[in-house]
């Protein structure tokens, strides 16, 4: 028998767990439950996917920015920043 309540630390982990890999039914239902009963375990998911979002964008960014340019041209950029440096 599986337990359907688990502590806050244990959801803190489980959510965290959560945005890596799909985690099984009875562990989905038990953070479910908990949440609607834990304004704090509900406010740190919400922080947690806010910052996950932010990375995800990041991410984002950084392969349309390595797509856009050539490796020559990211060498000439910086090379020419390193000049007007001096």
């Amino acid at each position: 028998m599986r337990h359907w309540i688990f502590s806050c630390k244990k959801i803190s982990l489980l959510i965290s767990e959560s945005m890596d890999r799909k985690l099984p039914l009875y562990r989905r239902l038990g953070i479910k439950l908990h949440l609607m009963m834990c304004y704090l375990c509900r406010r740190y998911k919400k922080q947690l996917l806010f910052i996950h979002s932010i990375l995800q964008t990041e991410r984002t960014i950084d392969e349309i920015d390595s797509a856009s340019l050539s490796p020559e041209a990211r060498e000439k950029i910086k090379k020419r920043l390193e000049q007007e440096k001096q």
